[in-house]
């Protein structure tokens, strides 16, 4: 390859606190963190590509070359430097873009915003935050899918965006669909979790004489086959709160959600003690269970904080209780796996 190929000079710094450019060719890292929250996002995909080209004067294309990774439990990415170069006396290496990309919030791209698709100013080589915007019932997936691009890891962690973008467009008229014009977008039924649990079931459970708050948790949107239920308890910490989740997906759809809870959630070990499937697991002092009804096609994830929870058998209980109630779940017909 002789001596290399020409690297162009990045557009953005080294670090957020320099001036000084930073490194095309990488390695890059930073953590990625919710807008709200400013809590890290475990499991967002990071999807990091280089642009080649080939030329003098005449100057053209001369591919790509992507690495893909996810953040950690703490939200931390690390990008490798980049070690497949172009061949040719008149290769170069021409830029790099990076896309970050985590169910229920808006996209991130390293040159780019969403939705106006303003120019980015704030990416850097290494120490990069991120902070992920919640989606919002405003923004049209259809648009979100064309700005996100990507390649293969993108489209896969994005495809469930696929079937909500299509009914965008199909609802929308001739005049509606002109370039730069925002669509409306078609009301959808959404599965609705809060015929599974009371704040009185859950009180008679645990003994909890307090009053909660009773709403969504805050991770992922409401859709037509997922939905979710955050009991808080009112004046006290996050240990006191319990959450349901709960996804109507078909079967395969069940299988594979019911599997990567087994991965994400941490210190799970499987049970028998609920459904067809079922797992605990711990992070700190809150109490987590999900099982599986296999022929239903439904996954149910329980938290309890071990200030509500004060034992562990509270946990199955309130997982028995909604069992009880899935048969009352009405899942909507247009339901499927995202």
């Amino acid at each position: 390859m002789g001596c290399g190929p020409i690297v162009e000079q990045a557009a953005f710094p080294a670090r957020p606190d320099t001036l000084r450019p930073g490194d095309l060719l990488g390695p890059f890292d930073g953590i990625v963190l919710d807008a709200e929250t400013d809590r890290p996002v475990a499991g967002a995909t990071v999807a990091a590509s280089w642009a080649f080209e080939r030329g003098v004067g005449l100057v053209g294309p001369l591919g790509a070359h992507e690495q893909v990774t996810e953040t950690g439990a703490d939200g931390r990415y690390r990008i490798a430097p980049l070690k497949n170069f172009p061949s040719g006396a008149s290769a170069r290496v021409q830029r790099f873009t990076m896309i970050v990309y985590h169910r229920g919030h808006v996209g991130w791209r390293s040159d780019r915003r969403f939705p106006g698709l303003q120019a980015r100013r704030d990416f850097a080589q290494r120490g990069n935050k991120i902070r992920l915007e919640k989606w919002q019932t405003t923004f049209q997936h259809h648009q979100h899918l064309v700005y996100l691009g990507g390649g293969d890891a993108i489209k896969a962690a994005a495809s469930w965006e696929v079937q909500p973008a299509s009914l965008e467009l199909e609802g929308t008229s001739a005049t509606a669909s002109k370039v730069g014009a925002v669509l409306p977008a078609l009301p959808v039924k959404t599965l609705d979790a809060r015929p599974l649990l009371s704040e009185e079931e859950v009180r008679g459970v645990t003994g909890y004489p307090g009053s909660f708050e009773v709403g969504k948790l805050g991770d992922l949107p409401s859709t037509e086959f997922y939905d979710s239920s955050h009991f808080k308890a009112v004046g006290k910490p996050e240990s006191f709160d319990v959450g349901l989740r709960v996804w109507a997906l078909g079967e395969a759809g069940a299988e594979a959600q019911y599997r990567k809870l087994q991965t994400e959630l941490p210190g799970a070990t499987t049970t028998d003690e609920i459904g067809d499937a079922a797992l605990r697991a711990r992070a700190g002092e809150v109490l987590g269970l999900a099982f599986l009804q296999r022929e239903r096609g439904i996954v149910v994830s329980v938290t309890c904080g071990t200030g509500q929870c004060t034992e562990a058998s509270m946990i199955l209980r309130l997982g028995k209780l909604i069992e009880g109630h899935l048969p009352g779940l009405t899942v909507p017909k247009n339901a499927g796996p995202p």
